[in-house]
């Protein structure tokens, strides 16, 4: 509020008119947020990028990463509460009052009138002994949820670098793909000069020059495309990064095919013993099994230590000292069947994990099989799709040979020009398919990292 009115007194001391005073605070407001904005997106610059520096950036910056660590940092502190239930409690404490008014001390005496003090202060102990293992259960509880949080957090860093590498591969299909659009626009330019030099030699119809012509636009209208899809990806792959780059950078890996061989066995196999998903779920239902023991437990007795040692008089520099100790024993008879309650909510807690344990094993055998049949599928594409590219490029030289001879005819090169083409991308789709089906495949079986 101070400084409200400061900023208020400043601008009437400088003669501003309310009405310019209003404007001029939004502005300041518009220019704090906005530098709030910028200070808050981070923008690195480089010229170059590969797929490791990719997933290591995507790692060091994703905000699902900090999420993931913020939860293991909750349970972590959870297990020290747990723990502390093993430690003494010591309370110190100090009191002061003040009494006036009438005692009674007997019915055939008059009541009199006191005023005194009376101050009191102390230091008291609790050490738990023994309570039939209902805090050990509960630390051991907390340490699995630590150990499950854990393997999210890998689960989270997995997720993370699958996305980047994805993200990355599409980024290059696409400048691939750009580049067999500038190709096909230069192979319909050429195609257009051939055209017009026939038409002039008196050698071919208009029709083959405004045909060479539209192919020419049709060509310049893919490539717009494609390289709005470059533009796209890129965004797509600096949001998977978590990072902005201003400048203009190239990607220095390809799509080329690393071979990955395993069986589908093999990989089912490991995939049920890596998946950091099932581990994080293993230790859910282990700790989930302890809060049972731990809730049954209270029905058992506990046996506690406690001591206490105090300082108590009128006056503060006249206390006197009294001190004692025991042991309690504490024996629940009936507790309105909150326990019972308790002990039922924990077991239908470690039915759901039980249910979620076998869901996913399924789910995982899901991915595992249709990631290992995509990469297959892709790998048997590219072998086809690369036959495809050199029958096309045969079929496209006897096609200009038949057009510059002049027996073919203008649709023959656009038909052959576009079978290329098509079969080109065909076979970069193909490439960029099986790598991340591979990535995928990896993801699925739990023995993905950041690297290329």
């Amino acid at each position: 509020m101070i400084q409200d009115k400061l900023f208020y007194y400043g601008f009437r001391a400088a003669n501003i008119p309310r009405k310019g005073m209003v404007y001029i605070s939004l502005i300041v407001l518009y220019m704090l947020f906005s530098f709030k904005v910028i200070a808050q997106t981070k923008v690195v610059s480089f010229n170059k990028l590969s797929l490791h520096e990719a997933t290591s950036l995507a790692l060091e910056n994703n905000p699902s990463i900090r999420l993931a660590n913020s939860a293991y940092n909750v349970n972590v502190a959870g297990l020290r509460q747990s723990r502390s239930g093993l430690f003494p409690n010591i309370n110190f404490s100090a009191q002061g009052s003040r009494t006036e008014g009438a005692f009674i001390f007997n019915p055939d005496f008059p009541a009199r009138e006191q005023k005194y003090n009376n101050y009191t202060t102390g230091i008291s102990i609790n050490q738990l002994i023994y309570d039939f293992g209902r805090t050990t259960s509960r630390i051991e509880a907390s340490e699995d949820l630590v150990d499950a949080s854990n393997y999210d957090y890998i689960s989270a860093k997995e997720n993370v670098i699958v996305n980047v590498q994805v993200a990355y591969f599409s980024y290059l299909q696409a400048q691939y793909v750009a580049k067999v659009n500038e190709d096909l626009l230069r192979q319909a330019e050429e195609h257009l000069k051939i055209a017009k030099a026939f038409y002039s030699a008196g050698q071919r119809p208009q029709y083959d020059v405004t045909k060479a012509d539209v192919d020419v636009a049709n060509a310049n209208v893919n490539l717009l495309g494609a390289r709005n899809q470059v533009q796209i990806t890129r965004l797509q792959l600096e949001n998977a990064m978590g990072i902005q780059n201003p400048e203009l950078y190239t990607v220095t890996d390809s799509l080329a095919i690393v071979p990955f061989n395993i069986s589908i066995d093999s990989a089912r196999a490991i995939s049920f013993n890596s998946r950091s998903e099932l581990k994080a779920l293993n230790f859910r239902l282990q700790a989930n099994e302890n809060l049972v023991s731990s809730a049954w437990s209270q029905n058992l007795p506990a046996l506690t230590a406690f001591g206490t040692y105090n300082w108590n008089g009128f006056e503060p520099t006249s206390l006197k000292s009294r001190w004692n100790a025991g042991v309690t024993f504490n024996f629940p008879i009936f507790q309105g069947f909150a326990v019972s309650a308790q002990v039922e909510q924990n077991q239908a807690n470690v039915q759901q994990v039980q249910a979620n344990i076998e869901s996913t094993r399924q789910a995982i055998l899901l991915e595992v099989s249709q990631y290992y049949l995509s990469m297959k599928e892709a790998l048997n594409r590219i072998d086809a799709a690369n036959k495809l590219i050199q029958s096309t490029v045969e079929n496209l030289r006897l096609a200009e040979g038949r057009y510059n001879s002049g027996v073919g005819s203008a649709t023959e090169i656009t038909d052959a020009q576009l079978l290329l083409s098509n079969a080109r991308i065909t076979y970069i789709q193909g490439l960029y398919d099986y790598n991340t089906s591979v990535i995928r495949l990896k993801k699925s079986m739990g023995i993905i990292s950041n690297g290329s």
